[in-house]
């Protein structure tokens, strides 16, 4: 399993976003290497994969704020995308409730889903935006 590597592809211009998406991925990228561990707990994981969640949705709101603000015209198409990451997101942590799960593969799947899934969120809807939040100053 690679790591998910930030590079200047994926920047969108934002340094507050753009911070904001290098966490995201470093957060993506212990959940990884805590789920190959195979000295990690149960407990470990299941707050590594609360953590990522969280931030995940920490992020989310910071860019719908601005939406919200500045009245960003695709607004509803981008929250829609967000709202199908959060879906997600709630069904490995409500599998990790299940006390049959194997929390190392749902922690290393929830992981993956979030490290591909900011990649091409960045790439192909998060850099839509990149002009119209520069031209509104924002930084």
């Amino acid at each position: 399993m690679e790591k998910f590597i930030w590079t200047k592809k994926y920047s969108v211009g934002i340094d507050s976003i753009d911070e904001q998406h290098k966490h995201f991925f470093e957060i993506a990228n212990s959940l990884v290497e805590t789920a190959l561990n195979d000295a990690a707990t149960k407990e470990e994981l299941v707050a590594l994969l609360g953590s990522l969640g969280d931030y995940a949705f920490y992020h989310l709101n910071t860019e719908e704020k601005y939406f919200d603000e500045l009245h960003y015209p695709d607004a509803q198409t981008h929250t829609e995308e967000h709202n199908r990451y959060r879906e997600q997101v709630k069904k490995f942590l409500d599998s990790l409730e299940n006390q049959e799960a194997d929390t190392k593969k749902l922690a290393k799947e929830a992981a993956i889903y979030s490290g591909n899934w900011l990649f091409h969120h960045i790439l192909l809807v998060d850099k839509k935006y990149t002009e119209f939040f520069q031209g509104h100053n924002v930084k």
